[in-house]
């Protein structure tokens, strides 16, 4: 068994040698634009559920699903040399509909602005002028400026 840290981490490194891998390595013409969503590892390193979403058509999605059952092999390979334990998790590849959902739920929202003749760009009235996102009409906080460049470390102060 590990701790939660440790977990925490090496399902961090699984996800990014996973999606590197599926990016970068597989040359597979059946894979779409795939993102890996979400690993779930068990406690005692055995399995690892590996969820994925693609944007496309469900044949497109059964083609993925079919290559990365097919490069699950070379995968599981891939984790082992990042992970460096003693264990290796079996990877499952399992399809994740969140995004499809929110797709979904974003296609009816923009329906029925159009069916109220709203346009996207419609601004909440309450709503602080300029904080309009082009994308969903959503007010979002935009009271953030860089002052400097600021890379990583700057925390803003001289």
């Amino acid at each position: 068994m590990v701790n939660d840290i440790r977990l925490r981490r090496l399902t961090e490194v699984i996800r990014q040698r996973v999606s590197r891998a599926i990016l970068q390595e597989l040359k597979d013409p059946r894979l779409g634009f795939i993102t890996v969503t979400q690993v779930k590892l068990a406690k005692d390193l055995t399995s690892a559920v590996i969820f994925w979403s693609i944007i496309g058509t469900e044949g497109d999605r059964s083609k993925t699903a079919h290559a990365l059952d097919d490069a699950r092999g070379y995968l599981q390979s891939a984790v082992a040399k990042e992970m460096g334990t003693r264990v290796t998790p079996r990877l499952t590849m399992r399809y994740d509909p969140s995004l499809a959902k929110a797709q979904k739920v974003y296609d009816l929202l923009a329906k029925l602005r159009r069916e109220r003749g709203e346009s996207v760009l419609d601004q909440d009235p309450k709503a602080p002028a300029g904080t309009v996102d082009p994308a969903g009409g959503i007010p979002f906080d935009d009271s953030f400026e860089d002052e400097g460049g600021g890379g990583e470390g700057d925390d803003g102060e001289e």
